[in-house]
């Protein structure tokens, strides 16, 4: 009898590492979904923000010479 109720502690017990460690992993791919959204999104910014010298550039190197 002593054995049977070990073996249900350790079976509640184990249930409860497991809820644990699940909950866990969820945080974990929550954290992990919004930091590959923040480094999508700083590469839309940078790929923006190079479009935008590239075409300053190309206006630049385009434009009339400065006379005075």
């Amino acid at each position: 009898m002593a054995w049977r109720e070990n073996s249900e502690r350790e079976v509640a017990r184990l249930k409860m590492r497991v809820a644990q460690l699940e909950r866990e992993l969820t945080r974990l791919r929550a954290s992990r979904r919004v930091l590959l959204e923040l480094v999508a999104f700083q590469d839309r910014q940078q790929r923006f923000r190079i479009g935008a010298l590239e075409r300053e550039n190309r206006r630049l190197r385009h434009r009339r010479p400065f006379q005075p």
